[in-house]
Parts: structure tokens; C-alpha cells; sequence
């Protein structure tokens, strides 16, 4: 795998991430949308198998599916971190990937700065705790 990485330029490298990002998009929405997250073959939260206790992802299947179905009620009632931290993700991945340098300079120290990282990062252990203790 390093020997390829070696072999592409910066620009090449850019181009294999941004196709590999949305060619799992595309997979997401696709298994999401089509297939129904209650299926026995789906995966399972190691983390809830392990504890019994929810982690902040927990209803991530049931969740995206709801948001890919247009139900956002629903999928904040299946996990409610999901859908108030996959817009920031996915700013992160535009910025990172997707938007113009003229752009990206202008918005990666919004996007990237310590103390909204540090926010998501501690609302994510945050939700664990309250998604646990309430049993939401």
C-alpha cells in the first residue's frame, strides 16, 4: 500500500480519496435506502454487546435509514447525535476533500478549530452518558 502512495502525486492521491468518499456514500445510501436496517445479517454494536449500554452510535442503521426515507423525527429518535453531528461531518469532509483552496483557507479554521472539535468530541462522550442513564 505504501509503495502505491509513494507513486502518486499529491493531486493523485486527492483524486483516489475523493472517489473512495463517494463511492461510500453511494454504498451507504444505497444499502441504507434499499435494505431495511432490521435485517438479522445486519451488523451489530460490538460496544452494546460487550456492556448492554447504547454507545453515541447505536441506532446509526435504523437512524440513517429514517433520514434517507425523509423521516427526521424518526431518526432523531433513533439517535439524536447522529443527526445534529453529520452535518459537521460532512463539512468536514467537504472542506477537506471537495471545496475549491480558495474556500477551504477561508473555512478550515471554522471547521477545524480546537474548540468545536473539542465541543463534538465532548458531546459525543456527553450523549453516552445521557443516552445511558436516561435510556433514550
Amino acid at each position: 500500500m505504501h509503495g502505491i502512495s509513494r507513486m502518486l502525486t499529491t493531486g493523485q492521491r486527492d483524486w483516489v480519496a475523493r472517489i473512495a468518499i463517494i463511492t461510500g456514500l453511494v454504498a451507504v445510501v444505497v444499502v441504507y435506502r434499499m435494505l431495511s436496517p432490521y435485517a438479522w445479517w445486519m451488523p451489530q454494536c460490538p460496544f452494546r454487546l460487550l456492556t448492554g449500554l447504547q454507545c453515541p452510535g447505536c441506532g446509526f442503521q435504523r437512524a440513517m435509514s429514517a433520514l434517507l426515507h425523509g423521516h427526521v423525527v424518526e431518526a432523531v429518535h433513533y439517535n439524536l447525535y447522529l443527526v445534529y453531528s453529520l452535518p459537521y461531518l460532512l463539512l468536514v469532509v467537504l472542506n477537506r476533500y471537495f471545496l475549491p483552496h480558495s474556500l477551504r483557507s477561508r473555512l478550515t479554521p471554522w471547521v477545524e478549530n480546537r474548540w468545536v472539535v473539542g465541543f463534538y468530541v465532548v458531546s459525543f462522550f456527553a450523549w453516552l452518558v445521557v443516552r445511558n442513564l436516561l435510556h433514550i
